[in-house]
């Protein structure tokens, strides 16, 4: 009786364990076939190169001192879009998350000023004058989550990180100057620039990646990008004046605006996966 009472249990374990067995087998007693093998896991490596677009926030925002030179209060500075390439590199070192390092490729922005209607003189046609070409180039660092399983051939990534931008100086061109001639009391013949700080912010992203064939290494890559971008517009120009000894001598106005910039990146390229 007491062996029954020992026997029983185990029996009814064991038949337990191979019907599982059987279950996880399949209903001829074989193993099931491997799922395919992981495409985007621990330790893959893409690089991708392609074409941006680039597309600021169309104007700038308030001029930091407006008691200093009243005459420029109102006036706003206006970017334009372009198109520039791109590439960028990204390593996973756990499945679904990657760390990627992106460059955007220099871009020349036309860099207007506008609403000149608010100076209410007769004597200047039109409401904006462009003051030349604006360059700029950024480098991002992101951490992007893959949400879907790694053997997928379709990945769907959003990221989230740092962006710098890097800007260069603009030298006014002569109609403009002549208009600074004419509100800002500029020396004639003189010269102009406009300098924007290079500055950090915050960026986001959405992509896909898409395999050419499970089999395949390359990819088609589509992305979204905003890049928080605040910073400052400096216009410098020469005005004449005199020294405390009374001598003539030429100084520099500095009128500084905040800018947000703040552009939004659409890349689209190909990619390679290691």
């Amino acid at each position: 009786m007491k062996m029954t009472r020992i026997l029983t249990p185990l029996a009814i374990a064991v038949s337990s364990l191979v019907a599982a067995q059987q279950a996880v087998a399949g209903p001829s007693g074989y193993a099931p076939p491997a799922g395919p093998p992981p495409i985007y896991h621990a330790g893959t490596a893409v690089v991708r190169l392609g074409a941006a677009y680039v597309d600021p926030d169309s104007s700038s925002g308030n001029l930091r001192n407006p008691d200093i030179f009243p005459e420029f209060s109102g006036l706003k500075y206006d970017l334009d879009d372009n198109t520039t390439w791109q590439w960028s590199a990204m390593f996973m070192p756990i499945d679904h998350f990657s760390v990627e390092y992106g460059y955007i490729g220099e871009s020349d922005h036309d860099l207007e000023i506008r609403r000149l209607g608010l100076l209410e003189r007769p004597d200047l046609e039109g409401n904006r004058r462009n003051l030349g070409s604006l360059e700029r180039t950024s480098s991002t660092l992101m951490v992007n989550w893959f949400p879907v399983c790694p053997e997928s051939w379709v990945q769907p990534y959003i990221g989230f990180g740092a962006v710098y931008t890097d800007f260069d100086s603009v030298n006014v061109r002569e109609p403009v100057y002549e208009l600074l001639e004419v509100i800002g009391d500029a020396a004639p013949g003189g010269n102009a620039r406009v300098s924007v700080d290079d500055t950090w912010g915050w960026a986001g992203q959405i992509g896909i990646d898409i395999m050419f064939g499970r089999e395949s290494n390359w990819l088609a890559n589509a992305a979204v990008q905003y890049h928080d971008v605040e910073t400052t517009g400096s216009l410098r120009y020469v005005v004449d004046g005199v020294t405390n000894m009374g001598e003539p001598r030429q100084f520099y106005n500095t009128v500084r605006t905040d800018l947000d910039v703040d552009p939004w990146v659409f890349n689209l390229g190909i990619g390679y996966k290691f």
